[in-house]
């Protein structure tokens, strides 16, 4: 069984951000345990900062020229999965993204997700927030992929 969260890539508006977490904490589990401290612990299947920035970052460099395809946000039973209409962009390689290299298709986008703090302009989100905090989660790398019309981040659950 799958889930899947399709925004309209023509308008990036105040919300969406949240309503994709939103919809992922809605389908993903959460474990929770009481420690040694007597105090409540808690564990999604994902790290929901690695989840927001692989959304924040589709939003910000997807390719608005594809106008047939939207952004797509699926949770399987073992996997959730972030699709971007495009190739990435200028210069960038998946090896770039996870040393922390950082250009911009959609300047202007990245600069009002920057103003609205949704974004830091480091270029450090893929490294630091989806694959050290795939790793730290539960020890496994997220796949980046690129094909001919799109760019998929893959975030595995644990055990999967």
């Amino acid at each position: 069984m799958s889930r899947t969260f399709s925004g309209n890539p023509d308008t990036v508006y105040a919300g969406v951000i949240e309503q994709a977490l939103d919809f992922v904490r809605r389908n993903i589990e959460v474990k929770a345990w009481i420690d040694n401290g007597g105090r409540r612990q808690e564990r999604w299947d994902y790290p929901l900062d690695a989840v927001r920035e692989a959304v924040v970052n589709a939003i910000a460099h997807r390719d608005y020229t594809i106008t047939v395809s939207d952004i797509e946000l699926s949770i399987y039973s073992n996997r959730l999965e972030v699709i971007s209409p495009g190739r990435l962009p200028n210069t960038v390689t998946v090896e770039k993204m996870r040393s922390g290299y950082r250009a911009s298709r959609n300047e202007l986008i990245k600069e009002v997700l920057r103003d609205y703090r949704y974004v830091e302009a480091t270029g450090l989100g893929v490294p630091r927030k989806i694959v050290r905090g795939m790793r730290e989660h539960n020890g496994t790398d997220p796949d980046l992929i690129e094909e001919e019309d799109r760019f998929t981040v893959r975030l595995w659950k644990f055990g999967a």
